[in-house]
C-alpha cells in the first residue's frame, strides 16, 4: 500500500501539467496581443515541460493494479467474505481509487482544455495535433509504469529515454498497447470535457442569476 506521501507526491505531479498549460496558453495569447503573431519557438520549452509532464495525470488510471492485485488489498477482501467489518474497509478503499484516478482523469482534461480553445481559435485541426499527443501521452505512461522512468529522465538520461521509446514503437504487442491506451484516454479527455463544458454552463447560470437578485 502507497504511504500517504506518496500519494501526495502522485497528485502534485498530476497538478502540474494543469498549471502549465494555463501558463502557456496565457503567454501566447498576451504575446499575441502586443506582437500581433505568436512566435511559437518562445514557448517551446513551456510546451516541452507540459509534454513531458502529462502523462503524470494518466499515470493515476493504472493506480487500480494495486487495488486488484496487491496482495494487502487481496487479504482485504478475501476477509470481507466472512467478516463484514472487512466490506466496509473495501468500500473504503474503492472509493479511495476511484477518487485518486478520477483526480488524475480531471487534471489531464484540464491540462488539455485551454490548449484546446487556444487552438481552437487558431483554427488549428484538433487531430492533427491531439492524434501524436495522445500517443505521446500513452507512450509516457508505459515509460513510466513498466520501464520506471520519469519525466526528468528525458534530462537526466535522453539516450536511455530513446532506446526504450524505440523499443516500446518497434515491438508490435507493445505499439498495440500503446496505441489502444491513447484511444482510451482521449476518450476520457472527451468524456472528461463534456462533463466540464457542463460545469462551467451552470456556473454562467448561477453567475447571472445572482447578478438578476442583484
Amino acid at each position: 500500500m502507497q504511504s500517504p506521501a506518496w500519494i501526495l507526491w502522485n497528485l502534485s505531479l498530476s497538478a502540474i501539467p494543469v498549471g502549465l498549460a494555463y501558463l502557456w496558453t496565457a503567454c501566447v495569447r498576451r504575446w499575441s496581443l502586443k506582437k500581433r503573431g505568436v512566435h511559437w519557438v518562445a514557448f517551446t520549452p513551456l510546451i516541452g515541460l507540459w509534454i513531458a509532464f502529462l502523462p503524470n495525470t494518466c499515470y493515476l488510471l493504472t493506480e487500480w493494479r494495486h487495488f486488484l492485485f496487491d496482495n494487502y488489498f487481496v487479504g482485504v477482501r478475501e476477509a470481507a467474505e466472512s467478516n463484514h467489518l472487512h466490506m466496509l474497509r473495501v468500500a473504503r478503499q474503492g472509493l479511495f481509487f476511484l477518487c485518486y484516478s478520477g483526480f488524475g482523469v480531471l487534471c489531464l482534461v484540464y491540462a488539455i482544455r485551454p490548449v484546446e480553445q487556444l487552438l481552437g481559435k487558431l483554427r488549428v485541426h484538433k487531430a492533427a495535433w491531439m492524434t501524436p499527443l495522445f500517443l505521446l501521452t500513452s507512450l509516457g505512461v508505459y515509460l513510466g509504469l513498466i520501464v520506471r522512468l520519469n519525466s526528468w529522465d528525458l534530462i537526466r538520461r535522453p539516450l536511455h529515454v530513446w532506446r526504450v521509446t524505440l523499443h516500446a514503437v518497434t515491438t508490435p504487442i507493445l505499439a498495440e498497447t500503446v496505441l489502444v491506451f491513447a484511444l482510451l484516454l482521449w476518450v476520457c479527455y472527451e468524456v472528461g470535457n463534456i462533463w466540464a463544458d457542463g460545469v462551467a454552463i451552470r456556473l454562467r447560470k448561477a453567475r447571472s442569476g445572482e447578478h438578476r437578485r442583484k
